[in-house]
């Protein structure tokens, strides 16, 4: 009788032991299992680059019986991915200085739960990444850039950016831990000479440019130099 009492207490003590731990163990999987992801692209293919830093372009997805949507940055590459979207049907949409070619996407992910779609956009300001022109020196790079507005938009602000930080913008700065060179240019297309720059360093480059009436930029892809 006493080891069936034992045995019975040692079994009492682990269920609730398991018990105990089920109770504290966190909850990850909220039924959020829907999943998108793409690259925006203009009608000739090429890559809409967007700024995963700040609210350049969004992808706004609207879930049916919600107010607030979720909000998707564009990465500086064109591609966007959200793997947590709960599964009903959703309106997707995009912002930013773009206009979209096609209606709003909908999307009911308790069908799909996984869906891949490249949107086709039309940038304010269609800008080309720059290309190196010559051959870096140890403390500047000379480059060629080109922009075309679009729709009769036009531009009021062009820079090129170029640093130590990849997919540098208008707001990156200097720091402990990189360094950023940022030139205006005057003109939709032309060559300009990045000044001030370190020996055996790896730099991102990149060109922006605002339209008028826009708050943000469009920007370009970005291209890899290392100096002498």
């Amino acid at each position: 009788m006493k080891i069936l009492r034992n045995i019975k207490h040692i079994v009492l003590g682990l269920s609730i032991l398991v018990l105990w731990t089920g109770c504290n163990e966190d909850v990850t999987d909220f039924g959020f299992d829907g999943a998108i992801s793409g690259v925006l692209k203009d009608a000739a293919g090429n890559i809409v680059a967007g700024d995963i830093t700040s609210n350049t372009i969004v992808i706004k997805a609207l879930t049916e019986g919600d107010i607030v949507t979720t909000d998707i940055r564009v990465n500086g590459d064109g591609t966007y991915q959200n793997t947590k979207l709960y599964p009903k049907p959703t309106k997707i949409w995009i912002t930013g200085p773009v206009t979209m070619t096609g209606d709003t996407l909908r999307v009911d992910f308790s069908e799909n739960s996984v869906v891949g779609h490249d949107f086709v956009v039309t940038p304010f300001i269609t800008v080309k990444p720059p290309v190196l022109s010559g051959s870096a020196s140890a403390n500047s790079i000379t480059v060629n850039y080109e922009m075309m507005p679009n729709n009769g938009k036009v531009p009021n602000l062009r820079e090129i950016y170029c640093s130590t930080n990849p997919y540098p913008n208008a707001s990156t700065g200097s720091g402990p831990q990189y360094m950023t060179v940022k030139v205006s240019i005057p003109d939709n297309s032309g060559s300009k000479t990045i000044s001030g720059l370190t020996s055996k360093t790896k730099y991102f480059i990149r060109v922006g440019a605002r339209a008028t009436g826009s708050s943000v930029l469009n920007y370009s892809e970005q291209i890899e130099v290392t100096t002498p």
